[in-house]
């Protein structure tokens, strides 16, 4: 049994799809070719625009105007020219692969925004990793689990689920969210209450205790997890 933070009201009992966000693997390589380095990274960000533009659209549909603002944000992260031309600039400056030097200035901007005083500029910061992690995924060749195509109903266990996984899920077959962080604020619990769906967060290590397929209950009302 574990207990959490109650986020969503609700008794859930369903199979658990434990979603694993591993960790990006960057290395540090020199590469020869500066310019189609830029490119791939430029293909990246387009590629991860267009993706959230769809998105944002659904969001718009499903969940109304104020809940799609958030990949307005996401939208204008993307375009941000002091997050990708310092990542730009790196390739240039010191001829390295184009996921390593972003992922130094992103490391960079979430340090400083993580720091600040202001609870708004922190949240962003959750705003700038979603971002460039989903860029870095597409220049990794990294596979996104694609939420909208679930083929059971499940009960989704996470570290954490970013915005892009709340707005893309295939509503009808998530029963309920079971994450590791989070507090009854956080991202994940507002989607919860928005859309009506049972939520535990601040469960800490419910992605290594509980395996894919394992039969859950939980009650989103007091927290606690069989």
């Amino acid at each position: 049994m574990f207990k959490g933070t109650a986020a969503s009201p609700g008794i859930v009992l369903g199979k658990a799809l434990v979603l694993e966000h591993n960790e990006l693997v960057i290395e540090k390589k020199s590469i020869s070719d500066v310019d189609a380095e830029v490119a791939k990274l430029n293909d990246a960000v387009a590629i991860s625009k267009a993706e959230l533009e769809k998105v944002r659209d659904k969001a718009k549909v499903e969940l109304g105007e104020e809940e799609a603002q958030i990949f307005e944000s996401h939208l204008l992260v993307l375009e941000d020219p002091e997050l990708l031309g310092s990542a730009i600039d790196k390739v240039k400056a010191e001829g390295v692969n184009a996921d390593f030097a972003l992922n130094e200035i992103k490391e960079m901007f979430v340090g400083m925004f993580e720091s600040m005083d202001n609870e708004y500029m922190r949240e962003r910061a959750a705003d700038i990793k979603d971002v460039t992690n989903r860029i870095l995924r597409h220049l990794l060749g990294v596979k996104i689990v694609d939420l909208a195509a679930l083929e059971d109903e499940v009960v989704l266990v996470a570290h954490d689920l970013t915005p892009s996984d709340t707005a893309t899920m295939d509503k009808k077959k998530v029963l309920g969210f079971l994450t590791d962080i989070g507090g009854r604020t956080s991202h994940t619990a507002i989607m919860a209450r928005t859309l009506e769906v049972a939520a535990i967060v601040g469960l800490t290590d419910a992605t290594e205790k509980i395996k894919d397929g394992d039969f859950v209950v939980f009650n989103g009302d007091t927290g606690e997890v069989i």
